[in-house]
């Protein structure tokens, strides 16, 4: 019998077990991107965002809700289920749990996450289902050490851990790069990055004053997941964001923490973040899309 249980948050053993099923999916379905196994920025904390089906204490499925916005945005869904346990209604089950719990906290809209290497392997997926693929993907990226096509470091430019009295500073900066922000929003979420001890937060330098701000996830024990990348508007088009990035890889490289590749995701939309970290080193590894309902 098939057990289902919902979770604010996870503990470590629960993140290795996902991860081992993660690892299942992405060997089977030639996928790559790993879900994020935190609720720390979801706008509702107290809302369950993950939830596992089980059958004899062995995990089977998964499914992550990632709801960092208020409830008129939409959601990101991530849900899988081991390949030897498919077509027998644990995905579906999985689902109708996640959207009870998103009506209950007034959400209406949400995208499922899926990969190029899944969707070309089994083409009858998205009109089976009635889901349809954003035309654009989100490309995930990779960097290692083999690749990387690094640059100077600019002398005028230079990096330091973010620290709190920074994000006042940060704040109008961080919504000039997403303007859907509101001050509220930035200033949470580069608190609660900070306060992660699994993440190593960055500000960018120009004449002592913060022109830039990234975030490196180190949670995982193979990457570094390099997000929340931005330069203020007035130093864009500088290379500063080139500079940020080659400063932050040396970083680690000198750093005695262990050698791993660095990992990224960028909308196929923004070509010049596109060809900026192809100029790096950094190299396609598969295609992400969200899927959304067909009404």
């Amino acid at each position: 019998m098939v057990s289902y249980d919902k979770f604010k948050s996870l503990t470590d053993k629960q993140k290795e077990e996902i991860k081992c099923l993660v690892d299942e999916v992405h060997k089977f379905d030639n996928t790559k991107k790993d879900p994020y196994l935190s609720n720390q920025f979801n706008y509702y904390p107290d809302m369950p965002a993950f939830i596992v089906a089980r059958e004899n204490e062995k995990m089977i499925g998964f499914l992550m809700l990632y709801a960092d916005g208020e409830p008129n945005e939409s959601v990101d869904v991530f849900l899988i289920v081991s390949p030897k346990m498919r077509k027998q209604g644990i995905g579906t089950k999985l689902w109708q749990i996640g959207r009870a719990i998103l009506r209950e906290y007034g959400y209406k809209q949400w995208e499922f996450i899926s990969e190029g290497g899944f969707l070309d392997a089994n083409p009858l997926f998205l009109n089976k289902l009635c889901l349809l693929a954003d035309p654009e993907p989100e490309y995930q990226m990779r960097l290692s050490q083999k690749s990387q096509r690094l640059e100077k470091i600019q002398k005028d430019l230079k990096i330091r851990s973010l620290e709190k009295s920074d994000i006042l500073a940060i704040v109008p900066i961080y919504i000039e790069a997403f303007p859907d922000s509101s001050a509220k929003e930035a200033q949470t979420y580069l608190t609660m990055g900070l306060a992660d001890k699994n993440n190593r937060n960055f500000v960018l330098l120009f004449k002592d004053s913060a022109v830039g701000c990234c975030s490196i996830d180190i949670s995982s024990k193979e990457e570094y997941y390099l997000y929340g990348l931005f330069i203020a508007k007035n130093f864009r088009n500088k290379g500063f964001a080139r500079t940020f990035i080659t400063a932050i890889v040396e970083y680690f490289e000198e750093s005695k923490e262990s050698q791993k590749t660095f990992v990224l995701a960028v909308d196929g939309s923004n070509t010049a973040a596109f060809h900026l970290y192809k100029k790096l080193g950094f190299e396609i590894e598969s295609k992400v899309y969200y899927l959304s309902e067909v009404n």
